[in-house]
Protein backbone atom coordinates (compact mmCIF):
# COMPACT_ATOMS: atom_id res chain seq x y z
CA UNK A 1 0.00 0.00 0.00
CA UNK A 2 1.14 3.32 -0.72
CA UNK A 3 1.64 5.74 1.88
CA UNK A 4 3.02 9.42 2.07
CA UNK A 5 4.59 10.79 5.07
CA UNK A 6 6.42 14.65 5.70
CA UNK A 7 9.66 15.09 7.37
CA UNK A 8 12.03 17.94 8.19
CA UNK A 9 15.75 17.38 8.62
CA UNK A 10 16.87 21.13 9.97
CA UNK A 11 16.58 23.43 12.31
CA UNK A 12 16.82 26.09 10.25
CA UNK A 13 13.54 28.26 11.46
CA UNK A 14 12.63 28.07 8.34
CA UNK A 15 13.50 24.37 7.41
CA UNK A 16 12.73 22.32 4.10
CA UNK A 17 9.75 20.35 4.91
CA UNK A 18 10.40 17.13 3.13
CA UNK A 19 8.08 14.58 0.92
CA UNK A 20 8.95 10.19 1.91
CA UNK A 21 6.78 8.53 -0.22
CA UNK A 22 6.86 4.21 -0.06
CA UNK A 23 5.08 2.93 -2.76
CA UNK A 24 5.52 -1.18 -1.29
CA UNK A 25 8.64 -3.27 -0.09
CA UNK A 26 12.16 -1.51 -1.10
CA UNK A 27 10.50 1.32 -2.81
CA UNK A 28 10.90 4.81 -1.06
CA UNK A 29 12.10 7.81 -2.68
CA UNK A 30 12.31 10.95 -0.66
CA UNK A 31 12.22 14.88 -2.40
CA UNK A 32 11.84 18.06 -1.10
CA UNK A 33 8.83 20.00 -0.89
CA UNK A 34 8.23 24.24 -1.31
CA UNK A 35 6.47 24.54 1.90
CA UNK A 36 8.85 25.40 4.98
CA UNK A 37 8.43 25.58 8.45
CA UNK A 38 9.79 26.54 11.91
CA UNK A 39 11.00 23.23 13.52
CA UNK A 40 9.36 24.28 16.91
CA UNK A 41 5.95 24.45 15.17
CA UNK A 42 6.71 20.69 13.92
CA UNK A 43 5.73 17.65 15.43
CA UNK A 44 8.21 14.69 13.86
CA UNK A 45 5.93 11.78 15.14
CA UNK A 46 2.68 12.59 13.54
CA UNK A 47 4.93 14.28 10.04
CA UNK A 48 2.32 17.47 10.11
CA UNK A 49 2.45 21.24 12.00
CA UNK A 50 1.98 20.99 15.79
CA UNK A 51 -1.65 22.28 16.77
CA UNK A 52 -0.67 25.81 17.80
CA UNK A 53 -3.61 27.10 19.53
CA UNK A 54 -1.98 30.95 20.47
CA UNK A 55 0.76 32.42 18.39
CA UNK A 56 1.60 35.23 16.23
CA UNK A 57 -1.78 36.14 13.98
CA UNK A 58 1.08 35.31 10.89
CA UNK A 59 2.50 32.34 12.13
CA UNK A 60 -0.65 30.73 13.22
CA UNK A 61 -2.14 31.68 9.18
CA UNK A 62 1.50 30.13 8.14
CA UNK A 63 0.89 26.98 10.25
CA UNK A 64 -2.75 26.53 8.44
CA UNK A 65 -1.80 27.26 4.98
CA UNK A 66 1.05 24.50 5.53
CA UNK A 67 -1.28 21.84 7.05
CA UNK A 68 -3.92 22.87 3.68
CA UNK A 69 -0.51 22.39 1.27
CA UNK A 70 0.66 18.89 2.82
CA UNK A 71 -2.96 17.57 2.53
CA UNK A 72 -3.68 18.50 -0.72
CA UNK A 73 0.00 16.99 -1.88
CA UNK A 74 -1.07 13.83 -0.11
CA UNK A 75 -3.69 13.31 -1.93
CA UNK A 76 -2.54 14.57 -5.07
CA UNK A 77 0.83 12.18 -4.93
CA UNK A 78 -1.76 9.04 -4.08
CA UNK A 79 -4.12 9.93 -6.46
CA UNK A 80 -1.07 10.45 -9.37
CA UNK A 81 -0.35 6.98 -8.19
CA UNK A 82 -3.12 5.67 -8.52
CA UNK A 83 -3.69 6.52 -12.20
CA UNK A 84 -0.34 5.94 -13.00
CA UNK A 85 0.49 4.18 -16.68
CA UNK A 86 1.41 0.44 -16.67
CA UNK A 87 5.04 1.85 -17.95
CA UNK A 88 5.55 4.57 -15.50
CA UNK A 89 8.34 4.11 -13.76
CA UNK A 90 8.22 4.77 -10.19
CA UNK A 91 11.26 6.39 -8.51
CA UNK A 92 12.62 9.50 -6.86
CA UNK A 93 12.00 11.37 -10.27
CA UNK A 94 8.56 10.70 -10.42
CA UNK A 95 8.01 11.88 -6.89
CA UNK A 96 9.89 15.11 -7.83
CA UNK A 97 7.71 15.55 -11.14
CA UNK A 98 3.88 14.83 -9.11
CA UNK A 99 5.65 17.31 -6.48
CA UNK A 100 6.23 19.71 -9.03
CA UNK A 101 3.61 19.35 -11.08
CA UNK A 102 0.84 20.07 -7.73
CA UNK A 103 2.83 23.53 -7.72
CA UNK A 104 2.41 24.04 -11.50
CA UNK A 105 -1.22 23.10 -11.52
CA UNK A 106 -1.05 19.92 -13.56
CA UNK A 107 1.39 16.95 -14.21
CA UNK A 108 3.28 18.06 -18.15
CA UNK A 109 0.91 15.85 -20.42
CA UNK A 110 -2.10 17.74 -18.49
CA UNK A 111 -0.63 20.84 -18.61
CA UNK A 112 0.34 20.79 -22.54
CA UNK A 113 -3.40 19.97 -23.25
CA UNK A 114 -3.70 24.12 -22.88
CA UNK A 115 -2.37 25.28 -26.75
CA UNK A 116 -0.29 28.06 -25.06
CA UNK A 117 1.95 26.07 -23.13
CA UNK A 118 2.01 23.03 -25.84
CA UNK A 119 3.53 26.03 -28.38
CA UNK A 120 6.01 27.11 -26.15
CA UNK A 121 6.91 23.02 -25.76
CA UNK A 122 6.70 22.34 -29.39
CA UNK A 123 9.21 25.48 -30.06
CA UNK A 124 11.79 24.13 -27.78
CA UNK A 125 11.62 21.00 -27.45
CA UNK A 126 10.35 19.55 -30.66
CA UNK A 127 10.69 22.27 -33.15
CA UNK A 128 14.86 21.78 -33.45
CA UNK A 129 14.64 18.28 -33.52
CA UNK A 130 12.16 17.82 -36.17
CA UNK A 131 13.37 15.83 -39.39
CA UNK A 132 11.40 15.30 -43.17
CA UNK A 133 12.06 12.08 -45.01
CA UNK A 134 15.18 11.22 -42.78
CA UNK A 135 16.56 15.21 -42.71
CA UNK A 136 16.68 17.77 -40.32
CA UNK A 137 13.82 20.54 -42.13
CA UNK A 138 14.99 23.51 -43.61
CA UNK A 139 16.20 26.38 -41.55
CA UNK A 140 13.95 28.30 -43.48
CA UNK A 141 10.70 26.45 -42.51
CA UNK A 142 11.87 26.26 -39.17
CA UNK A 143 11.69 30.18 -38.73
CA UNK A 144 8.55 30.43 -40.73
CA UNK A 145 6.69 27.65 -37.64
CA UNK A 146 8.58 30.05 -35.17
CA UNK A 147 6.39 33.01 -37.28
CA UNK A 148 3.50 31.39 -36.84
CA UNK A 149 3.66 30.04 -33.66
CA UNK A 150 4.03 34.00 -32.42
CA UNK A 151 0.91 34.45 -34.56
CA UNK A 152 -0.95 31.63 -32.67
CA UNK A 153 0.14 32.91 -29.39
CA UNK A 154 -1.26 36.25 -30.13
CA UNK A 155 -4.73 35.24 -31.37
CA UNK A 156 -4.33 33.06 -28.05
CA UNK A 157 -4.29 36.58 -26.14
CA UNK A 158 -7.25 38.12 -28.17
CA UNK A 159 -9.59 35.69 -27.16
CA UNK A 160 -12.21 35.86 -23.85
CA UNK A 161 -10.96 32.07 -23.22
CA UNK A 162 -8.54 30.00 -23.04
CA UNK A 163 -7.79 27.48 -25.96
CA UNK A 164 -7.19 23.79 -25.49
CA UNK A 165 -4.76 21.83 -28.08
CA UNK A 166 -8.42 19.90 -29.61
CA UNK A 167 -10.24 23.40 -29.66
CA UNK A 168 -8.07 24.14 -33.21
CA UNK A 169 -10.96 23.32 -35.48
CA UNK A 170 -12.32 24.80 -38.66
CA UNK A 171 -14.29 27.38 -36.80
CA UNK A 172 -11.07 28.60 -34.66
CA UNK A 173 -8.93 28.31 -37.82
CA UNK A 174 -11.67 30.51 -40.01
CA UNK A 175 -11.11 33.30 -36.81
CA UNK A 176 -7.42 32.56 -36.94
CA UNK A 177 -8.04 33.97 -40.64
CA UNK A 178 -9.69 36.81 -39.85
CA UNK A 179 -7.17 37.69 -36.68
CA UNK A 180 -4.48 37.24 -39.38
CA UNK A 181 -6.64 39.46 -42.01
CA UNK A 182 -6.75 42.69 -39.20
CA UNK A 183 -2.86 42.52 -39.19
CA UNK A 184 -2.87 43.50 -42.74
CA UNK A 185 -0.98 40.46 -43.78
CA UNK A 186 -1.51 39.78 -47.79
CA UNK A 187 -4.39 36.85 -48.42
CA UNK A 188 -2.00 34.63 -50.41
CA UNK A 189 0.49 34.72 -47.15
CA UNK A 190 -2.67 33.77 -45.20
CA UNK A 191 -3.46 31.60 -47.05
CA UNK A 192 0.07 29.68 -46.66
CA UNK A 193 0.23 30.44 -42.82
CA UNK A 194 -3.36 29.31 -42.16
CA UNK A 195 -1.71 25.33 -42.71
CA UNK A 196 0.72 25.26 -40.49
CA UNK A 197 -0.98 25.06 -36.93
CA UNK A 198 -2.18 21.49 -38.31
CA UNK A 199 1.58 20.52 -39.13
CA UNK A 200 2.01 21.76 -35.52
CA UNK A 201 -0.72 21.08 -33.91
CA UNK A 202 -1.16 17.58 -35.30
CA UNK A 203 2.14 16.56 -33.82
CA UNK A 204 0.56 16.26 -30.62
CA UNK A 205 -0.62 13.22 -30.87
CA UNK A 206 2.46 11.56 -30.33
CA UNK A 207 2.55 12.82 -26.77
CA UNK A 208 -1.10 11.53 -26.28
CA UNK A 209 -2.76 14.79 -26.51
CA UNK A 210 -6.21 14.93 -27.72
CA UNK A 211 -6.39 16.47 -31.24
CA UNK A 212 -9.32 17.58 -32.89
CA UNK A 213 -11.05 14.88 -34.84
CA UNK A 214 -11.59 17.90 -37.84
CA UNK A 215 -8.33 19.34 -37.98
CA UNK A 216 -7.56 17.61 -41.00
CA UNK A 217 -10.59 19.49 -42.61
CA UNK A 218 -8.50 22.71 -42.57
CA UNK A 219 -7.08 23.53 -46.19
CA UNK A 220 -5.02 26.39 -46.92
CA UNK A 221 -5.44 28.05 -50.43
CA UNK A 222 -3.20 29.91 -53.04
CA UNK A 223 -4.46 33.26 -54.65
CA UNK A 224 -3.61 34.90 -57.97
CA UNK A 225 0.16 34.77 -58.29
CA UNK A 226 2.21 37.48 -59.85
CA UNK A 227 4.62 35.84 -62.52
CA UNK A 228 6.49 39.13 -63.37
CA UNK A 229 9.35 38.23 -65.61
CA UNK A 230 11.75 40.79 -67.85
CA UNK A 231 11.71 39.65 -72.08
CA UNK A 232 14.90 39.24 -73.62
CA UNK A 233 14.65 42.79 -75.57
CA UNK A 234 14.14 44.38 -72.44
CA UNK A 235 16.94 42.46 -70.85
CA UNK A 236 18.92 43.67 -74.02
CA UNK A 237 17.70 47.26 -73.77
CA UNK A 238 18.90 47.21 -69.89
CA UNK A 239 22.19 46.06 -71.29
CA UNK A 240 22.48 48.92 -73.43
CA UNK A 241 21.85 51.60 -70.99
CA UNK A 242 25.46 52.75 -68.76
CA UNK A 243 25.33 54.08 -65.85
CA UNK A 244 27.78 56.29 -64.52
CA UNK A 245 26.74 55.49 -60.58
CA UNK A 246 29.00 52.07 -59.49
CA UNK A 247 25.64 50.44 -57.73
CA UNK A 248 23.56 50.95 -60.68
CA UNK A 249 25.81 49.39 -62.77
CA UNK A 250 26.57 46.36 -60.17
CA UNK A 251 23.03 45.54 -59.94
CA UNK A 252 22.51 45.91 -63.41
CA UNK A 253 25.45 43.25 -64.15
CA UNK A 254 23.77 41.07 -61.48
CA UNK A 255 20.22 41.42 -63.24
CA UNK A 256 22.21 40.21 -66.28
CA UNK A 257 23.51 37.17 -64.02
CA UNK A 258 20.42 36.18 -62.44
CA UNK A 259 18.71 36.13 -65.73
CA UNK A 260 20.85 33.20 -67.16
CA UNK A 261 21.36 31.61 -64.05
CA UNK A 262 17.72 31.98 -62.61
CA UNK A 263 18.19 31.51 -58.65
CA UNK A 264 16.71 33.62 -56.07
CA UNK A 265 18.40 36.25 -54.49
CA UNK A 266 19.52 34.52 -51.53
CA UNK A 267 21.64 32.47 -54.02
CA UNK A 268 22.64 34.78 -56.28
CA UNK A 269 24.42 37.39 -54.28
CA UNK A 270 26.05 34.42 -52.97
CA UNK A 271 28.22 33.60 -55.63
CA UNK A 272 31.62 33.47 -55.90
CA UNK A 273 34.38 32.04 -57.93
CA UNK A 274 35.02 29.38 -55.73
CA UNK A 275 31.58 27.77 -57.30
CA UNK A 276 33.31 27.13 -60.59
CA UNK A 277 33.73 24.16 -62.12
CA UNK A 278 34.90 22.35 -64.99
CA UNK A 279 33.76 19.68 -67.09
CA UNK A 280 34.58 18.55 -70.02
CA UNK A 281 36.61 21.81 -70.83
CA UNK A 282 33.10 23.86 -69.93
CA UNK A 283 32.60 25.66 -66.91
CA UNK A 284 29.67 25.56 -64.11
CA UNK A 285 28.65 27.16 -61.65
CA UNK A 286 27.83 24.39 -58.80
CA UNK A 287 25.74 25.60 -55.60
CA UNK A 288 23.45 24.73 -52.64
CA UNK A 289 20.04 26.26 -52.73
CA UNK A 290 19.60 28.10 -49.61
CA UNK A 291 15.83 27.64 -49.55
CA UNK A 292 16.13 24.03 -50.42
CA UNK A 293 19.31 22.86 -49.72
CA UNK A 294 18.94 21.57 -53.47
CA UNK A 295 22.37 20.64 -55.21
CA UNK A 296 22.29 22.77 -58.88
CA UNK A 297 24.83 23.04 -61.73
CA UNK A 298 24.38 26.07 -63.65
CA UNK A 299 26.49 26.29 -67.30
CA UNK A 300 28.08 29.54 -67.55
CA UNK A 301 25.69 31.80 -69.98
CA UNK A 302 28.49 33.56 -72.31
CA UNK A 303 26.99 36.90 -71.16
CA UNK A 304 27.94 36.00 -67.77
CA UNK A 305 31.17 35.25 -68.70
CA UNK A 306 31.59 38.48 -70.49
CA UNK A 307 30.89 40.40 -66.51
CA UNK A 308 33.22 37.95 -64.89
CA UNK A 309 35.87 38.92 -67.78
CA UNK A 310 35.05 42.03 -67.21
CA UNK A 311 35.72 41.87 -63.47
CA UNK A 312 39.18 40.21 -63.30
CA UNK A 313 37.59 36.89 -62.59
CA UNK A 314 34.91 37.94 -60.06
CA UNK A 315 31.22 38.48 -59.34
CA UNK A 316 29.86 41.66 -58.77
CA UNK A 317 30.77 43.18 -55.36
CA UNK A 318 27.34 42.62 -53.16
CA UNK A 319 25.53 46.05 -51.83
CA UNK A 320 25.67 44.79 -48.27
CA UNK A 321 27.19 41.34 -46.15
CA UNK A 322 23.21 41.39 -44.49
CA UNK A 323 21.81 39.42 -47.83
CA UNK A 324 18.62 40.81 -46.44
CA UNK A 325 20.07 44.34 -46.76
CA UNK A 326 21.28 43.47 -49.83
CA UNK A 327 18.02 42.04 -51.36
CA UNK A 328 16.92 45.48 -50.45
CA UNK A 329 19.14 47.53 -51.82
CA UNK A 330 19.30 45.38 -55.10
CA UNK A 331 15.37 45.75 -55.50
CA UNK A 332 15.84 49.32 -54.81
CA UNK A 333 18.22 49.35 -58.35
CA UNK A 334 16.31 46.98 -60.04
CA UNK A 335 13.42 49.91 -59.72
CA UNK A 336 15.67 52.71 -61.04
CA UNK A 337 17.19 50.68 -64.23
CA UNK A 338 13.98 49.51 -65.32
CA UNK A 339 12.70 52.51 -65.17
CA UNK A 340 15.49 54.07 -67.12
CA UNK A 341 14.78 51.60 -69.96
CA UNK A 342 10.98 52.54 -70.45
CA UNK A 343 10.09 49.10 -69.31
CA UNK A 344 6.48 50.96 -68.61
CA UNK A 345 4.37 47.71 -69.79
CA UNK A 346 1.57 47.14 -66.90
CA UNK A 347 1.76 43.52 -65.30
CA UNK A 348 -0.36 42.62 -62.08
CA UNK A 349 1.67 42.65 -59.29
CA UNK A 350 1.67 44.13 -55.47
CA UNK A 351 3.10 47.10 -54.15
CA UNK A 352 3.82 48.11 -50.78
CA UNK A 353 1.43 50.82 -49.50
CA UNK A 354 3.05 53.46 -47.04
CA UNK A 355 -0.73 54.51 -45.68
CA UNK A 356 -1.97 51.16 -45.06
CA UNK A 357 0.92 49.08 -44.12
CA UNK A 358 0.44 46.23 -46.58
CA UNK A 359 0.75 45.32 -50.28
CA UNK A 360 -1.90 46.12 -53.00
CA UNK A 361 -2.37 44.10 -56.02
CA UNK A 362 -3.49 45.30 -59.05
CA UNK A 363 -1.86 46.59 -62.92
CA UNK A 364 1.19 48.20 -62.48
CA UNK A 365 3.79 49.49 -65.04
CA UNK A 366 6.62 46.78 -64.16
CA UNK A 367 9.32 49.18 -63.47
CA UNK A 368 7.30 50.23 -60.20
CA UNK A 369 6.84 45.83 -59.08
CA UNK A 370 10.41 44.76 -59.89
CA UNK A 371 12.15 42.87 -57.37
CA UNK A 372 15.12 40.24 -57.36
CA UNK A 373 12.52 37.74 -58.26
CA UNK A 374 12.16 38.67 -61.69
CA UNK A 375 15.41 37.18 -62.49
CA UNK A 376 14.85 33.23 -61.36
CA UNK A 377 10.96 33.84 -63.10
CA UNK A 378 12.98 35.46 -66.56
CA UNK A 379 15.59 32.97 -66.43
CA UNK A 380 12.18 30.01 -66.21
CA UNK A 381 10.31 31.53 -68.66
CA UNK A 382 12.60 32.52 -71.41
CA UNK A 383 13.56 28.71 -71.66
CA UNK A 384 10.30 27.31 -71.24
CA UNK A 385 9.57 25.15 -75.02
CA UNK A 386 13.01 25.99 -75.63
CA UNK A 387 14.72 23.93 -73.26
CA UNK A 388 12.95 20.51 -72.16
CA UNK A 389 11.51 21.39 -68.72
CA UNK A 390 13.29 18.80 -66.89
CA UNK A 391 16.77 20.63 -67.73
CA UNK A 392 15.25 24.39 -66.39
CA UNK A 393 13.81 22.35 -63.43
CA UNK A 394 17.72 21.33 -62.42
CA UNK A 395 18.20 24.67 -62.41
CA UNK A 396 15.63 26.31 -61.02
CA UNK A 397 15.46 23.55 -58.23
CA UNK A 398 11.40 22.68 -58.73
CA UNK A 399 10.39 20.09 -57.64
CA UNK A 400 7.10 18.68 -59.83
CA UNK A 401 6.34 19.97 -63.19
CA UNK A 402 2.43 21.46 -62.06
CA UNK A 403 4.59 23.10 -59.19
CA UNK A 404 6.92 24.61 -62.45
CA UNK A 405 4.64 25.16 -64.58
CA UNK A 406 2.29 27.21 -62.00
CA UNK A 407 5.55 29.21 -61.19
CA UNK A 408 5.25 30.97 -64.83
CA UNK A 409 1.69 31.54 -65.29
CA UNK A 410 0.76 28.38 -67.16
CA UNK A 411 -0.84 25.50 -66.75
CA UNK A 412 -0.99 22.02 -69.27
CA UNK A 413 -3.33 23.48 -71.67
CA UNK A 414 -0.96 26.38 -72.16
CA UNK A 415 1.89 23.78 -72.48
CA UNK A 416 0.04 21.55 -75.66
CA UNK A 417 -1.02 25.50 -77.25
CA UNK A 418 2.87 26.02 -76.97
CA UNK A 419 4.33 22.68 -77.93
CA UNK A 420 1.55 23.11 -81.26
CA UNK A 421 3.11 26.94 -82.09
CA UNK A 422 6.50 25.04 -81.95
CA UNK A 423 5.69 22.40 -84.61
CA UNK A 424 4.02 24.85 -86.72
CA UNK A 425 7.34 27.08 -86.68
CA UNK A 426 9.44 23.84 -87.47
CA UNK A 427 7.25 22.78 -90.14
CA UNK A 428 7.70 26.43 -92.00
CA UNK A 429 11.19 26.19 -91.93
CA UNK A 430 12.47 25.02 -95.41
CA UNK A 431 13.36 21.11 -96.05
CA UNK A 432 17.33 21.04 -95.81
CA UNK A 433 18.57 19.82 -99.61
CA UNK A 434 19.37 16.29 -100.23
CA UNK A 435 21.49 14.71 -102.82
CA UNK A 436 20.36 12.73 -105.26
CA UNK A 437 23.95 12.27 -106.77
CA UNK A 438 24.63 8.58 -106.47
CA UNK A 439 27.59 7.11 -105.27
CA UNK A 440 29.54 4.05 -106.56
CA UNK A 441 30.89 1.58 -104.15
CA UNK A 442 34.24 0.47 -104.89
Amino acid sequence: MATVKFLIQSKNPNANIFCYFSAGRGQFYKRKTRETINPEHWNPKTGKPKNIQSAHKTTLKHIEEVKKHLSEIESFILEQYRKRDDNEMINGIWLDEIINAYYSGGRRLVQLDYLDNYLDYYKTDVLPFRKNRGKRIADATTKKQITIIGKIKDFIKSQNRRLKVSDWDVSVSNKFELFLEGQGIAKGTIGRYIKYPKTIINHAKTLNIEVNKNIDEIKGYTTETPTIFITEKELQDIQKLTFLEPQLQTAKDWLIIGFYTGQRASDLLTMTPKMFTNIDGNTFITLHQQKTKNGVLIPLHDEVKKIIDKRNGQFPPVFSDNIESAKTIFNKHLRTIAKKAQINRLEFGKKYDDETKRFIYGKYPLHEIISSHVCRRSFATHNYIKVPTPIIMAVTGHKTEKEFLNYIGKDFNDQSKEILQYWKTAQQQPEPETSTQTKTAN
